[in-house]
């Protein structure tokens, strides 16, 4: 079937179930579907309308030389995304969630998992996010939650509390290599763990972590290892997306005489004090030769009722504290990244957001004055690529 028939099922038979019924122990905002079989369907949504302004100029007279790369930087809106969320509830104890997502060229599953909890145990069998992987309440995410946790992954994640301790683990299908927007701008993409997809010589990544939770303040710190993806990975990313890989690695190299090592680990801790939430992250990364490593921190802040403040500056580098890796004009992913992020959350009814966020973004181009001489166009260390974004989000 069809996401369009799907969808048409949906306001055909299940919106007038709602009009004609309600379940007693569900909020207003909740739409609940009873079949005979005594199963309860749950469904909610979120719509998010936007406004992106992204400094330096546009238009064809200004793209020459490796601005022939840039997207677009005129102003413009756009539906950012649709989200239809179910859940499926079978048991107090075991139900099963999945999300379909819309945006102007496609509709798919975005994420999918069962979920059984009792007391202090959490069992989560599908695709979701790594559990390290935070909600964050601003559109924008840190640096380092774009490149690592951001990605959706199909695992078996396992969770357990005792006292003040969360102790878990998982196994999953390894994310492959791929490239993500940093913000909202879609001309220079960076590397990043990407969402699970149907791979070939695909490898599995294993994780442990842990959380120490002392009331206002709580730490928490995991480690995933595994296996580069056969070619997909080591070749196909890593060697030709990195020019001087072949300084450490030739590329006619096989895979199985490749340094195929992958493993990423992190420590976050936060505080809360006087409606104010306090964070910091680190996270590093190992995958075959190439080592990546990045922090952020940040204050948010209530300051009203229904308006959140926030500021966040995070990095990430590529090869941090080495030489055998440096940043190309040519190729985005090899960029260093600084973000300094600025935000405001105002909660209009509680089923409506607007968010105004402003990205002053630094990359680290590569470029040199001789090669911009030399190519007679302008040297370009850095990009302009501060952002504007004025959000509509709605949920239902």
């Amino acid at each position: 079937m069809t996401y369009s028939k799907l969808i048409l099922l949906l306001f055909v038979y299940i919106l007038p179930s709602k009009i004609l019924s309600q379940s007693s122990d569900l909020s207003d905002s909740d739409i609940s579907l009873s079949i005979p079989s005594g199963v309860k369907i749950e469904l909610s949504g979120e719509v998010e309308v936007e406004f992106i302004d992204v400094e330096g100029k546009g238009g064809a007279g200004n793209r020459e030389g490796f601005l022939k790369k840039i997207e677009t930087r005129s102003p413009h809106t756009r539906i950012d995304k649709a989200v239809l969320d179910f859940k499926v509830i079978y048991s107090p104890t075991i139900s099963y969630r999945f999300s379909l997502r819309f945006n102007d060229n496609r509709a798919y599953a975005d994420k999918h998992y069962l979920l059984y909890k009792k007391d202090n145990l959490r069992v989560e069998v599908g695709k979701n996010r790594p559990a390290v992987a935070l909600k964050r309440k601003t559109e924008g995410y840190p640096l380092i939650g774009t490149a690592y946790w951001k990605g959706r992954q199909y695992h078996i994640d396992v969770s357990r509390k005792f006292a003040i301790f969360d102790y878990g683990a998982s196994i999953a299908l390894k994310r492959p290599l791929g490239y993500d927007d940093a913000l909202e701008d879609k001309s220079f993409r960076m590397l990043v763990y990407d969402d699970t997809e149907k791979t070939d010589g695909q490898t599995y990544e294993f994780g442990l972590r842990g959380k120490m939770d002392l009331g206002i303040m709580n730490f928490q710190s995991w480690y995933y290892t595994g296996k580069l993806i056969d070619d997909e990975d080591w070749k196909k990313r890593l060697h030709y997306d990195f020019d001087y890989y072949a300084n450490l690695e030739p590329d006619n190299v096989l895979s199985k005489d490749a340094n195929i090592d992958h493993s990423w680990y992190g420590l976050r801790g936060e505080m809360s004090i006087v409606n104010s939430l306090l964070r910091a992250e680190y996270i590093g990364s190992v995958d075959g030769f190439l080592k990546r490593g990045g922090f952020y921190g940040e204050i948010s802040s209530n300051v009203q009722k229904n308006l959140l403040m926030l500021v966040r500056y995070g990095e990430l580098r590529i090869d941090p504290g080495g030489n055998d890796f440096f940043p190309l004009l040519k190729d985005p992913q090899t960029w260093d990244r600084k973000l300094l992020t600025l935000a405001s959350v105002y909660d209009i009814t509680d089923y409506a957001k607007l968010k105004v966020e402003y990205y002053f973004l630094g990359e680290v181009t590569g470029d040199k004055q001789e090669y911009a001489d030399s190519e007679r166009r302008s040297f370009q260390p850095e990009v302009k690529d501060d952002q504007l974004l004025v959000q509509l989000e709605l949920n239902f």
